[in-house]
């Protein structure tokens, strides 16, 4: 376990002497976390199966960051151990560990940057099994996903004719599943977009190459590695109609050869697209077009006002598992309450700090509502429309998301055997997913926070004719004491259905936490 955490601090660390600054001011917070709790069903397992007990978790962990002109740099880690009452019953683990970092650095100014990324995280196998809900020692449907991305960067003004960036990426995603094995990824990519001298009309041009090399599971072929690829390229043009409004139009190909697992799918892209940004707290991004896989649309929405924030979206793309891994596709919760919070914070250090206390306090999920990342070693289509809203009033701050998407395989079902089964491998052939999240935290005084959240999740498979369903609903009172100690009290009740067969369980559980920083 210790040396898989430190293969995906490599990138990160790869990058910190590279861009180490003389005078760097480094915060370190060691933080420990005692969590004691009693549920009737610790490993959500259906009624006649179901065992209850007391779990007790003690989370050591730290979070390390700095920020300068040269980089920003944050990490955060915990190791989560548990000890059950009467013996670990089955379907539960002894323990896990949790990792994010990110580096964003310029290693020589003007020219060259990096960034990096590495986590380590808790994943569900199958959108149609048991989900996480607070109840992090469940093993039942979840396996541990470690991945990394370090992406050096060049960038050249060419004058005030364009501006060119040169990326390379190296990614990798790793498991202990079976089904689902190590995959590395390299990407290069170039694009020009017109400078200050096109003033009325602009341009830009971008290509991009990517190979990854997959192990996959035992049985698929006789090397037991496959390799994908695509490529890309676009050219754009567009008209400023006014400061606020653009209009544009562009042209391109689109290629992935899934070699064994699907063949060749490419064509030729085209399309329309515009932006609108009436003021600095609204702007909207939209596109209509064509690609090989039928039209294509896309809508990016924002706006804010002193006391609401409003976020819509939609896209439709080629997508994997993996991919979703490396670049996660969520409504960030910290990004939203930041920009809630802008009225009131206007300097963006502080107001950072005063968003992790709050999340931190009210327990709120690092996302909002998403969907579920189930592991597939195939390719898919997939569209997504999501929309939050969060707002605040004088001692309530509220948020509320929802989210909509479906999966079209493109590749062969024989590489998810080892997942599925043979029996099931037409259970991932065409999903849809609807996520629904809202939250209320109230503050009846400084230092305390009374929250209620709830989540509710179907998933349908088309191709199976099978809908399982998730819901849970939360309630938690948390007081800080001082800068270092905090406590918690959480009442939760989870409800639903796993497997083809419809199998139903439920949970109700109290839990009580202390949280201390050093």
């Amino acid at each position: 376990m210790v040396k898989r955490c430190s293969l995906a601090l490599l990138p990160l660390a790869a990058g910190l002497a590279a861009a180490f600054p003389a005078h760097a001011a480094w915060d370190f917070t060691p933080m420990a976390t005692a969590r004691a709790t009693y549920s009737d069903n610790v490993a959500l397992r259906t009624e006649e199966f179901a065992e209850s007990g007391a779990v007790l978790q003690l989370t050591p962990g730290f979070q390390l960051s700095n920020r300068s002109q040269r980089f920003d740099f944050r990490l955060n880690y915990a190791l989560n151990l548990f000890q059950y009452s009467g013996g670990r019953p089955s379907g539960a683990q002894r323990h896990s560990q949790d990792l994010n970092g990110t580096l964003n650095s310029r290693l020589v100014e003007d020219l060259l940057y990096l960034d990096a990324t590495a986590a380590i995280r808790q994943q569900a196998v199958s959108a149609f099994g048991p989900l996480q809900s607070g109840n992090d020692y469940v093993s039942n449907n979840r396996n541990e996903v470690r991945s990394y991305r370090v992406s050096p960067y060049l960038v050249h003004r060419f004058g005030a004719f364009a501006n060119g960036e040169l990326r390379y990426s190296r990614d990798s995603v790793d498991t202990d599943n079976i089904g689902m094995r190590r995959s590395d990824g390299n990407t290069i990519s170039a694009q020009l977009i017109s400078g200050p001298t096109f003033r009325r009309f602009g341009w830009d041009a971008r290509v991009a190459r990517s190979v990854i090399e997959e192990q996959l599971p035992s049985g698929v072929n006789r090397s037991n590695e496959q390799t994908t690829s695509s490529k890309t390229a676009n050219l754009g043009l567009r008209y400023a109609a006014t400061p606020q409004l653009s209009v544009g139009a562009f042209g391109g190909y689109d290629g992935y050869d899934f070699s064994g697992l699907g063949g060749d799918q490419a064509g030729v892209a085209y399309g329309a697209n515009l932006q609108w940004t009436p003021s600095a707290r609204t702007s909207l991004q939209a596109s209509v077009g064509h690609r090989f896989y039928g039209p294509s649309y896309s809508l990016a929405l924002q706006h804010r006002s002193r006391g609401t924030v409003w976020n819509v979206s939609y896209s439709d793309a080629v997508s994997s598992s993996r991919s979703q891994f490396v670049l996660p596709q969520a409504i960030d919760t910290a990004a939203m309450l930041d920009n809630l919070f802008r009225a009131q914070i206007s300097d963006p250090v502080l107001r950072a700090a005063v968003v992790q206390a709050y999340i931190q306090s009210a327990g709120l999920p690092p996302s909002l509502a998403t969907s579920i990342n189930f592991f597939s070693n195939r390719y898919s289509l997939q569209k997504q429309l999501s929309a939050s809203v969060a707002w605040q009033l004088a001692r309530t701050t509220s948020m509320f998301s929802v989210v909509k998407s479906r999966r079209e395989m493109l590749s062969s079902q024989q590489v998810d055997n080892s997942l599925l089964g043979s029996s099931l491998a037409i259970l991932n052939d065409n999903t849809e997913q609807l996520g629904v999240m809202a939250s209320a935290s109230y503050r009846p005084g400084a230092q305390t926070v009374l929250t209620l959240t709830g989540n509710a999740i179907n998933v349908k498979s088309l191709a199976a004719k099978q809908t399982n369903h998730h819901r849970d609903v939360r309630l938690s009172l948390a007081r800080t004491y001082s800068q270092r100690l905090s406590a918690s009290l959480e009442l939760r009740h989870v409800k639903g259905s796993a497997g083809l067969a419809g199998q139903h369980y439920t949970e109700n559980a109290v839990t009580a936490v202390l949280k201390s920083t050093f």
